[in-house]
């Protein structure tokens, strides 16, 4: 059973996880590359409906307008426990998302009610078409 009320702050690591899981549970793409998600990700770091999912995660802003959330321990732990596998394809560097339906569940029902909730609705964002750049896509088949 998925905890409720419980509310203490997720590790970066376990974002990481609980994303993963949420995308394997909507049938979402399980390749992805990894700078552009964090890119992406820097999009909800500050919306309230997401900001508490973020606290234990940094955000980086740069001159350039080159803003992203760091990730790059998460990936580092992910790949050693398995969770995910890494490709490298030309420079960019992309990620598998290794598990079942059945681990995904498993894995979410460890975070409480409104983390799940919450990481639902930014994966549902997160992979919505992008109708001003096409360029600019999250996932790969």
């Amino acid at each position: 059973m998925i905890k409720e009320n419980v509310k203490k702050n997720i590790s970066d690591y376990a974002f990481l996880n609980l994303l993963s899981s949420i995308i394997v549970l909507q049938k979402k793409p399980i390749i992805f590359e990894n700078q552009q998600l964090q890119k992406h990700l820097y999009n909800f770091y500050d919306n309230p409906d997401f900001n508490f999912l973020f606290e234990d995660i940094c955000k980086i802003e740069s001159i350039d307008g080159n803003n992203y959330v760091n990730l790059m321990d998460a990936f580092q732990l992910a790949y050693a426990l398995v969770l995910l596998s890494m490709i490298q394809d030309n420079s960019n560097l992309k990620s598998v998302i290794n598990l079942s339906e059945e681990e995904a569940l498993k894995n979410i029902l460890q975070f409480d009610l409104d983390k799940v909730n919450a990481m639902n609705k930014l994966v549902t964002k997160l992979y919505m078409p992008k109708k001003v750049c096409q360029n600019h896509i999250l996932v790969k088949k």
